[in-house]
């Protein structure tokens, strides 16, 4: 099976559904928690800690979550998830909070291009 997590965060939802032999894939705001604190402390160590097979990560807004899914034909055989809530949470958005600040990324910085959040 297929499972998408659009908050993956740690990745600890991934892990459930790759210990049940899901193929996994995950999406989320933060780079920081998506990149972890070191190479031991990340989303993959998770993985690797069960010998599991690593998830594909993409660091997404999903206020644009409509790019990861087509309605003609489903993707994922499971979207599970665990959102963010409560004050702590916070609303974040990609762009930036300057007026004008946001200008289209070049086509040759797309591949490693790392989006303002606001």
């Amino acid at each position: 099976s297929f499972c998408f997590d659009p908050f993956v965060g740690t990745g600890s939802i991934l892990v459930t559904c790759a210990l049940h032999g899901a193929y996994c894939f995950g999406t989320d705001i933060d780079i920081r928690v998506l990149k972890g604190r070191s190479a031991d402390e990340n989303v993959f160590s998770n993985f690797n800690q069960y010998n599991l097979v690593r998830p594909e990560l993409v660091r997404s807004d999903n206020a644009l979550f409509h790019r990861h899914y087509r309605t003609d034909k489903p993707i994922y055989d499971a979207i599970i998830c665990d959102p963010p809530y409560g004050i702590r949470a916070g609303a974040r958005k990609s762009g930036s909070r300057r007026e004008g600040a946001v200008k289209p990324v070049q086509e040759e910085h797309r591949w490693d291009h790392i989006a303002q959040t606001k």
